[in-house]
């Protein structure tokens, strides 16, 4: 059966002022007298591009854990692992509150079952942040299950999650893509051998080459026509 495997994050979903508002959260309530932002920003994308890179990202909530105490450390303030989760757990909150869809989403999922196309979740979030950004756009319903780290032991790229992936959803490679705008799942479909789409929302192709590219899921209805029919 025809399956494609979905990221959430720039291939459906955008964040949309996260940096700022989890920079002047944790600013006010930990009474650090500064604008955070920059440093918030360049400390996650550093910190994920090096759990990505190393392969020990494991969990968005445990990242987040790690990216706030980083901070604090570097300000010599310190507060008890009660307090670290806290903060961390409303740094994620914050994600969740800054997610909004794409606007050819609907319309493409709506199509892609229309072709009796099986949809699931391979993301990076934790399964229930993943599930309740669904659900709060109302798209929950599309997807017959989540894969995510949390739950597996292990993040994308490593080859292992996709293999759950394909076990979790009875499916082959050849009938199977993984559908993602994010880098490191070109690196996870070259270890996988699954094929990608890599949808191309910051219009940067990332390396290795993706099997195919495309710039946002009206076109990918169009690619699975020309691949599968439709």
């Amino acid at each position: 059966m025809k399956t494609l495997f979905m990221e959430v994050l720039k291939t459906m979903v955008y964040l949309k002022g996260f940096e700022e508002e989890a920079s002047y959260m944790l600013s006010r309530g930990l009474g650090i007298k500064a604008d955070l932002t920059a440093e918030f920003r360049s400390k996650w994308e550093a910190m994920y591009g090096e759990s990505i890179s190393k392969g020990t990202y494991r969990s968005l909530r445990q990242f987040a854990k790690d990216v706030v105490a980083s901070m604090l450390r570097n300000r010599s303030i310190s507060i008890g692992p009660r307090e670290l989760s806290y903060w961390s757990n409303s740094v994620v909150n914050s994600m969740m509150d800054a997610a909004n869809i794409y606007d050819d989403v609907r319309s493409a999922l709506d199509a892609l079952m229309d072709r009796g196309v099986q949809l699931y979740i391979l993301t990076n979030l934790d399964n229930d942040i993943a599930k309740k950004i669904l659900l709060k756009h109302g798209l929950l319903r599309y997807f017959k299950g989540v894969i995510s780290p949390d739950l597996t032991g292990v993040g994308k790229p490593s080859m292992k999650i996709f293999q759950v992936a394909l076990a979790k959803a009875g499916a082959d490679l050849e009938s199977s893509l993984i559908v993602s705008g994010l880098p490191e799942d070109a690196v996870g479909s070259k270890l996988s051998r699954i094929r990608m789409a890599f949808v191309n929302r910051d219009r940067a192709v990332p390396v290795p080459q993706p099997d195919y590219v495309v710039n946002d899921l009206g076109e990918l209805v169009e690619l699975m026509d020309s691949i599968w029919g439709s």
